[in-house]
């Protein structure tokens, strides 16, 4: 059946298969002996995918007191957002009722903007965080140690201006990969030591500019190498010589690196890849996909079986149109940052631990029978946070369902205006950017970027720092540097200064922010386009749109000519 998007700025044509059908009547919740079918989407997968991401901020950060105690905190929240922010330590406690906010749902109105009220008048824990070590300034991070301005990195140690890592230590500066140590401006990278500037490289150690290298030691500039050493942009030139082309670029320069990752550019568009990134797949399409199964249009998860639409998950079964989390999460259906023993969550923000037949719920932790509720920990039977018997609960929802069905309500997610964060602050704004006028044209909200005053002795515009780290003062930590491309100013601290000196990196020249959107460009977009193999022409679905210059093969002729 094809569809076309109900967003009026879109208007995409898109397909809704037998198989969608089969799974929206899978999910479709049975409450008093009566089904209520889940209607097959209005929106293109596209426009549901941005209408989730943009509920959540995830990477910036913001000072504020607690509405409980006054305490100064580090929330994910402005205070002028006029929100109820409790630090993590009062909002698990039982100091508060969640309770206390709960009332009767007005079945002759529309649902949304009553649920939307009960969100925002709610308390909301500051920081999505849990067991963290002298790490006030991460964000959906648990169990990590002296860790500063990293985002989902469990497990980890002395790590900073990082995302998506785990059980890592001592690295800065990586997006996505796990077990890195001593790492640098490494993104997708796996079992690594010592490398910088690396991509899409596993247990590789003491490396730099490396792409999609397997097993490599000793290894500079060099593409789709498996297991070799003391390699120099593809040439193998034993040890000594190695070491005497090494001596030529450290101390690096921003300039040498620039120049460096340009050659390594051009190296990568003449030496094959693969149509996708990952491994132990069967039938799935996306990609950074590992050990899955019938899982289409997904990305950056592993452990899928009949997922479609799916990102950002470890072990998931049969879910549909959610982003993060798993771990694992079965029958979830239009959700965000559901997992841990997550089932049969619809239409969901951050649920987990324990949770099944939720909802329209926010925020709510080991519960389960619950519509429309905020802020819950281990309840179950509840609407608006009121507490019902089993029967009154299934006899209201049925009646709310009916009304939110005439509404045409029922089956959509929570609005974009509904968001708690800016639309530039959430994750919406990272895989589908607006600018300020086209958001605020679609009555979304949007934040300007404003800085504190460092408290520093100066602010040194980037260019003007030494170009290699040996002439770098220790006074630096008491400057603040204006970053070359943004002008914002950031600040280098002194473990992050040692680092550098270690390995004759420069200072970086942009603003922590910008060296993680940097990163994120190196990905390939979450589109896919149909072209052909290079290798033996046939068919393929890839994010290597068909008129870039790369070389891509099917996995089958990727294999052969690697192995």
């Amino acid at each position: 059946m094809e569809k076309m998007c109900a967003n009026g700025w879109c208007e995409t044509s898109f397909e809704v298969t037998d198989d969608d059908l089969a799974f929206y009547e899978k999910v479709s919740p049975v409450i008093g002996g009566k089904k209520f079918l889940v209607p097959s989407p209005t929106l293109c997968p596209e426009c549901r995918c941005q209408r989730r991401l943009a509920q959540v901020n995830r990477c910036h950060l913001f000072r504020g007191k607690s509405a409980f105690t006054g305490k100064e905190i580090i929330s994910l929240y402005p205070m002028d957002r006029d929100l109820v922010i409790y630090e993590n330590d009062i909002w698990w406690s039982d100091q508060w009722d969640p309770l206390e906010y709960g009332h009767d749902v007005e079945t002759d109105k529309p649902l949304f903007p009553q649920l939307i009220s009960l969100i925002k008048t709610t308390p909301h824990m500051a920081l999505f965080n849990d067991q963290n070590e002298n790490s006030p300034y991460v964000n959906t991070t648990g169990w990590a140690k002296n860790c500063h301005l990293c985002y989902g990195a469990d497990y980890s140690q002395d790590c900073y201006y990082s995302e998506g890592i785990y059980y890592s230590r001592n690295s800065l500066d990586c997006l996505h990969g796990q077990n890195l140590e001593r790492c640098y401006e490494s993104t997708d990278c796996n079992d690594g030591y010592g490398l910088l500037f690396c991509q899409n490289c596993n247990n590789c150690t003491d490396s730099a500019f490396l792409y999609d290298c397997i097993g490599c030691k000793s290894c500079f500039g060099c593409v789709g190498l498996r297991h070799k050493e003391y390699c120099y942009f593809n040439e193998e030139c034993g040890k000594e010589e190695y070491m005497r082309r090494m001596q030529q670029h450290f101390p690096l320069t921003q300039k040498e690196i620039l120049a460096l990752q340009t050659k390594l550019r051009s190296l990568e568009t003449r030496v094959s890849r693969m149509s996708f990134v990952g491994t132990n797949n069967e039938a799935v399409s996306g990609d950074y996909l590992f050990n899955s199964k019938n899982a289409a249009h997904c990305f950056d998860s592993d452990g899928l079986q009949d997922c479609r639409y799916c990102s950002n998950i470890r072990k998931a079964k049969d879910c549909q149109d959610v982003n993060y989390w798993g771990h694992p999460g079965e029958l979830c259906y239009e959700s965000l940052a559901v997992g841990e023993n997550a089932s049969h969550i619809l239409f969901s923000l951050f649920v987990w631990g324990g949770t099944e037949n939720m909802l329209y719920c926010f925020e709510c932790i080991s519960c389960s029978n619950c519509f429309g509720c905020s802020g819950l920990r281990h309840k179950k039977y509840c609407i608006f946070n009121k507490q019902y018997s089993k029967e009154e609960y299934e006899s209201r929802v049925c009646e709310i369902i009916e009304t939110m069905q005439k509404n045409h309500e029922w089956g959509e997610f929570l609005p974009i205006p509904a968001s708690l964060s800016a639309y530039n602050e959430t994750l919406a704004q990272r895989f589908y950017p607006l600018t300020k006028s086209v958001t605020e044209e679609r009555g979304w909200l949007w934040r300007e970027v404003i800085d504190e005053i460092p408290k520093v002795t100066k602010i040194i515009p980037a260019t003007q720092l030494p170009e290699r780290i040996d002439a770098i003062p220790d006074d630096i930590l008491q400057w603040a540097i204006q970053c070359e491309a943004t002008k914002r100013p950031f600040r280098i601290l002194k473990a992050e200064l040692e680092f550098y000196r270690a390995f004759g990196l420069p200072i970086p020249h942009h603003h922590p922010d910008e060296r993680l959107k940097e990163r994120w460009l190196l990905r390939n977009p979450r589109k896919l386009w149909n072209r052909k193999c290079d290798n033996c022409g046939k068919g393929i679905e890839t994010t290597y749109a068909p008129e870039r210059p790369e070389i891509v093969y099917c996995e089958e002729c990727y294999l052969k000519a690697v192995y």
